[in-house]
């Protein structure tokens, strides 16, 4: 067996699993949002309780500060629901789930996570198996600890050499999403090996899991060096000198191509931030590509901290002061303007190049605008030239 199945066989107290096999497992870890609260709140029982409330987390971070009335209102509901319930909220702009998770809870490899969001694979950047779930069916885990799963077949990618200068782990992530045939993970937990990846930061191994949800995966996961089988078979070998800067066209994650063959593509719009590229790294990676310069006039630059820490960690450096001064807006940490709620929605005529995890038509307001996706490096060199301008690699 390899990791992923081991660690599932491990969690159901039995000496191995079988693809296909239908296990429980208890859950370390459940997660859930404001973006996805009003659904989940209406399938909890009235006199419910959750099993394990210390390790039930939820955040407010899809509609802070309150847009509408009514997610003012969905705010207080679950605030209650806290309260009552004693789990854990975090609902004044502590960050985006992700980051929360990764900064409060510190994830283990092994750990089975379960969440009402697509991007939970997110932390399996520390080798946890991380599975979304719909609202409603996250509400029986919560309610008992425990998760009922089919055990998932893997799609194990090994990446080898060292990737080049100006290739990020976005890069990478965006490549596997390009090179997947439509279907080929559906049902698969991707796992990820190689010295490559373990060479890695934390920040960039959470970008790259976090394109995982992207790839209609179950899940997906950084195998932990110490835990790779030798003999287990790879079934994508990705030689990492040959990665170069990509960049997701509309209208899907899946819609890849070398990011120099869109260069002078005009902008309107530019964003980095949230759970996918707001950590510090990808701050200084933005700071670095907008290289002292002023954001174009026919552009606007929206920075979206992914906690409140890595915001404190911006001011402590001057960054953020040096980003507004260069023409960024900075907005509260959280998810901003990605999931198309508030904070920097696009109209017709908009054209969007973000850091961030999804470009379907509609993601980020009108259906009609068109979202590109690329690295914070490509989005400050973009940010400033007012176009898609290609990264370079020295």
């Amino acid at each position: 067996m390899n990791f992923f199945h081991r660690a599932l066989a491990k969690a159901a107290g039995r000496e191995q699993v079988e693809v296909g096999q239908e296990i429980t497992v208890p859950v370390d870890l459940t997660l859930g949002h404001d973006g996805s609260a009003e659904k989940f709140l209406a399938a909890w029982p009235p006199e419910g309780q959750a099993a394990a409330a210390e390790r039930t987390v939820f955040t407010v971070d899809h509609l802070l500060p309150a847009p509408t009335i009514a997610a003012r209102e969905l705010h207080r509901r679950l605030e209650e629901f806290a309260r009552r319930g004693q789990i854990q909220l975090f609902s004044r702009g502590e960050g985006v789930l992700h980051q929360v998770v990764a900064e409060r809870f510190t994830p283990r490899p092994g750990w089975i996570v379960a969440g009402a969001d697509g991007h939970v694979a997110t932390s399996g950047a520390f080798g946890s198996l991380a599975f979304s779930l719909q609202p409603e069916e996250l509400v029986p885990v919560a309610l008992t600890g425990r998760l009922t799963l089919k055990v998932s077949a893997t799609y194990t990618v090994e990446l080898t050499g060292s990737m080049p200068p100006g290739v990020a782990s976005r890069d990478l992530g965006l490549a596997l999403l390009g090179h997947f045939a439509p279907g080929e993970v559906k049902g698969k937990a991707v796992l990820l090996q190689g010295e490559s990846v373990w060479a890695l930061t934390p920040s960039a191994q959470m970008a790259l899991c976090n394109l995982i949800g992207e790839m209609g995966a179950t899940t997906g996961l950084i195998i932990p060096p110490a835990e790779v089988d030798s003999g287990a078979p790879v079934d994508l070998k990705l030689a990492a000198e040959t990665l170069e800067p990509m960049v997701a066209c509309p209208p899907s994650p899946a819609n890849v191509h070398p990011l120099k063959e869109m260069a002078g593509l005009p902008l309107t719009q530019v964003l980095v931030g949230g759970c996918a590229s707001g950590r510090l790294e990808d701050m200084v990676e933005l700071a670095r590509g907008l290289a002292g310069r002023s954001v174009h006039p026919d552009v606007t630059l929206l920075v979206v901290p992914a906690s409140r820490a890595v915001l404190d960690q911006m001011e402590e450096r001057g960054l953020a002061r040096a980003l507004r001064e260069q023409g960024a807006l900075l907005l509260p940490p959280g998810c901003g303007p990605c999931p198309g709620k508030h904070l920097g929605l696009i109209a017709q005529g908009d054209r969007v190049l973000a850091a961030t995890v999804r470009n379907t038509p509609g993601r980020m307001g009108a259906a009609t605008g068109e979202i590109y996706l690329a690295s914070p490096r490509a989005a400050g060199l973009a940010a400033a030239a007012g176009a898609i301008t290609p990264v370079p690699q020295e």
